[in-house]
């Protein structure tokens, strides 16, 4: 037994040990190279753009990559080589879309020193920060039930500049602020309905008999005034409710878009951008210290601030 102890001790010894290890010296002072991964085909099967409209399209997204290619950090391009690859999103799927959406990511591949002396840099899944063009439901907010339009979104918002909603300190929304909102409030009653058809249709008969007196139980509970509410995800079964501290549930507008505008324009940008710069500094410095390949990318969002925000506001002018 006692063996057994001492072997069990000498292998968690061993895991703590190679757990702890730094990764392979970054090679800071390396001048690095940028890349745009251009491509057509990013807006998926199915979503019927034209290929006029992909091309005056891809101009917005090179636009796009010039301005954010003025932070210092991919200006400067030590250390590392950058990429922005254009990915393919599903957004075209999405109720109320207008534009043609994509996501753009940048990325940070950087240079390290092998114990053999040789310089090498990984382009497979590197660190990376995306910026989401044309996309209504940012990947931040969650579906809340089979209507294609209703989503939930984080209580906390703040309006920081004409244009610029930041949701929960980090979720980020450009718009046009002389259109009209991009999400609207959805009520209790509209929630309520929704929730209870999409529990009705994917409860097999049995199970719809309990389900159904709990949701007839909730329904109940609602005071005559709740039904007119704004809905925040604070319910039980349904998972709708009035109770503030919960994401607030909201709904697509289609009026948001300018619909005279060629589909290929940017019209919404979306993207998250950590605010606490305490934190941001803590992670690049503990990145720095273990040779980490994320560093420059956490350079890079250690850098970003409310002045890169604005300058990204333009690309939604006509």
């Amino acid at each position: 037994m006692k063996k057994i102890i001492l072997l069990l001790l000498a292998v968690a010894s061993t895991h703590l040990s190679t757990g702890q290890s730094k990764e392979l010296p970054l090679i800071h002072d390396r001048q690095g190279s940028f890349e745009f991964m251009s491509r057509t085909d990013y807006a998926g099967s199915g979503c019927n753009f034209t290929e006029a409209e992909i091309s005056g399209n891809l101009g917005k997204i090179a636009a796009l990559i010039a301005v954010v290619r003025k932070n210092r950090v991919l200006a400067e391009l030590k250390g590392f080589d950058g990429r922005a690859r254009i990915y393919t999103t599903l957004a075209c799927q999405q109720g109320g879309l207008y534009g043609v959406p994509s996501r753009i990511s940048f990325e940070f591949a950087s240079w390290y020193r092998m114990k053999d002396g040789t310089e090498k840099r990984n382009l497979t899944e590197p660190p990376e920060w995306s910026v989401y063009l044309n996309t209504i439901q940012p990947f931040w907010t969650n579906k809340v039930s089979t209507e294609p339009e209703f989503i939930s979104v984080p209580e906390k918002k703040e309006t920081i500049a004409p244009g610029i909603d930041v949701y929960d300190g980090e979720c980020f929304v450009l718009y046009d602020p002389a259109r009209p909102d991009y999400w609207l409030p959805v009520t209790v009653k509209e929630a309520f309905e929704a929730a209870y058809e999409n529990l009705r249709k994917s409860s097999d008969e049995v199970a719809w008999g309990y389900v159904k007196k709990m949701l007839d139980e909730e329904r109940a509970a609602f005071q005559p005034g709740d039904w007119e509410k704004h809905a925040t995800q604070s319910g039980m079964i349904s998972r709708v409710g009035t109770m503030p501290g919960f994401p607030k549930i909201m709904k697509v507008n289609p009026a948001y878009w300018d619909k005279s505008r060629p589909r290929s324009d940017i019209q919404i940008i979306t993207f998250r951008m950590v605010t606490n710069k305490k934190f941001l500094a803590q992670r690049t410095q503990e990145y720095l210290r273990d040779n980490s390949i994320s560093y420059n990318c956490a350079r890079f969002e250690e850098s970003l601030d409310t002045e890169f925000v604005k300058s990204l506001m333009p690309l939604l002018q006509k």
